[in-house]
């Protein structure tokens, strides 16, 4: 049993199947007031702005608006609610992009009862609940000196990879195509020994190089 007061919940989710999934799992917890779901983002936002919950789990993909929209308004709405992803999105990028904009957690639909509950413990203890970060690779000489060989744009984009942004919308910003922006990656990942995304943004956070 959690111990903090009763808390009220909304759940914002387009999948009725999952919902009721949810209201299963929490429905009959006492610690729980009110546990609501709203079927897409404009109704979600309408009834956390009536209500104003402890907590708002949110689906990354809603219909009628992309997440990071999603928990700029509701922060911005309801700034004492504490906003925790419940995705199938599993973008390293795209998490600390979530976390950035203010969300406290991010967690895939595959969890079970008891993690969902620590999940709901951590943010009323405004405590993060993220996925463990992919592993960093050690700072050195060695690993510094792989830099020498990205070209400038390149150290640009991979910066610009590590704060969190898209493709697409590095291409936006560098006025590229989104075909240029993945060569570039692909090539950053190749060059500096990488196996994936995830290790390019933790190498570049490890590191903290800046634009030459």
């Amino acid at each position: 049993m959690l111990n903090f007061s009763e808390l009220k919940i909304v759940h914002i989710d387009d999948h009725l199947l999952f919902a009721q999934g949810i209201y299963s799992l929490l429905g009959n917890e006492t610690f729980i007031e009110e546990l609501i779901h709203a079927e897409n983002f404009q109704q979600g936002l309408r009834i956390s702005k009536e209500i104003q919950p402890d907590i708002i789990l949110l689906d990354y993909f809603l219909p009628d608006s992309k997440g990071i929209d999603s928990i700029r308004q509701l922060k911005s709405e309801c700034p004492n609610s504490k906003v925790i992803l419940l995705t199938m999105e599993t973008n390293p990028e795209v998490m600390k992009k979530c976390r950035k904009e203010g969300a406290i957690g991010f967690l895939p639909k595959s969890i079970s009862k008891k993690e969902l509950l620590d999940a709901l413990r951590n943010a009323m203890e405004n405590l993060a609940t993220f996925p463990p970060s992919p592993t960093l690779i050690p700072s050195s000489t060695k690993s510094s000196s792989r830099l020498n060989i990205l070209s400038k744009r390149e150290k640009q984009i991979a910066n610009l990879v590590a704060e969190g942004f898209t493709s697409s919308e590095i291409a936006e910003k560098l006025f590229l195509s989104d075909l240029t922006v993945n060569t570039h990656r692909r090539n950053l990942i190749q060059k500096l020994g990488l196996k994936n995304s995830a290790q390019l943004v933790a190498f570049i956070e490890n590191l903290k190089f800046s634009e030459s």
